[in-house]
């Protein structure tokens, strides 16, 4: 006599319906929702980078309005609505390049890399292996942004170590904040077309991008004390600069 297995019912990660089945029957999001380990993480990288997916719109509007409890809302599972975040860097970073290209703009990083590493005074020093690097990192802004991603991770991981969230939970968020501020980088090259004055704009975007991470900080890690999260938030980008500070000399080397 054939047994019947009754299916187990489950409640949705994305809306709390209850279902049964492999998607929710309200909201259509998968069963198959755990809490972000590299084996889901790999497979999201795998599936995100080149695949533009629904729910732009709806993330950026949730980063701007609630942008701490919607990353917090993420990683709990309720994902449907949302873009996912390493197509989200990728696709508004891609935008930022393409604004930057229209107007004739440079982007912050190549600012960064002019200034740093490729000053007036040591420009005619450079081989042309070295200036080859520089050409390659200026002309692929979205990529370098997804190779800087770990190292924004790794920041703001060792700098709000003790929390519960892992090094793949603070890439996801790195990943949100640094989509919403090419939209910053995007506006500020705009305004600065029109309006003049470039570099002002660009001096006042920088300071609205930290001012905006410091934001979200303060809205993600809300079971923090005020104080403590304001010092690491700091923390963060101290060790961010002592970690890219020798990676940038031996790529440069």
């Amino acid at each position: 006599m054939e047994k019947k297995l009754a299916s187990k019912k489950m409640t949705c990660k994305n809306c709390d319906s209850s279902f049964e089945g492999k998607f929710c029957s309200n909201c259509g999001q998968s069963s198959k929702i755990d809490k972000i380990n590299l084996s889901n993480f790999l497979a999201d990288l795998s599936s995100s980078v080149f695949q533009i997916n629904n729910g732009l719109l709806f993330s950026i509007k949730e980063l701007f309005v609630r942008p701490g409890e919607s990353i917090r809302d993420y990683l709990k599972g309720k994902r449907k609505n949302h873009f996912k975040p390493i197509a989200f860097a990728f696709t508004l970073s891609t935008i930022y390049f393409l604004v930057s290209q229209v107007f004739e703009s440079q982007t912050l990083i190549n600012d960064a890399i002019d200034g740093w590493f490729y000053s007036e005074e040591n420009k005619e020093g450079l081989d042309a292996l070295q200036l080859s690097k520089i050409n390659w990192l200026k002309e692929r802004y979205a990529f370098v942004t997804l190779l800087l991603l770990p190292i924004y991770a790794l920041s703001t991981f060792l700098a709000f170590l003790g929390t519960k969230y892992n090094y793949l939970e603070h890439f996801i968020l790195n990943a949100f904040i640094i989509g919403q501020q090419a939209i910053f980088y995007a506006i500020s090259i705009t305004l600065g077309y029109f309006l003049g004055f470039e570099d002002i704009w660009v001096s006042l975007c920088f300071f609205t991008s930290i001012s905006y991470a410091f934001f979200v900080f303060w809205h993600f890690f809300k079971n923090q004390k005020r104080f403590t999260v304001l010092l690491r938030s700091v923390l963060a980008y101290i060790i961010f600069l002592l970690l890219i500070t020798p990676i940038m000399a031996i790529v440069f080397k």
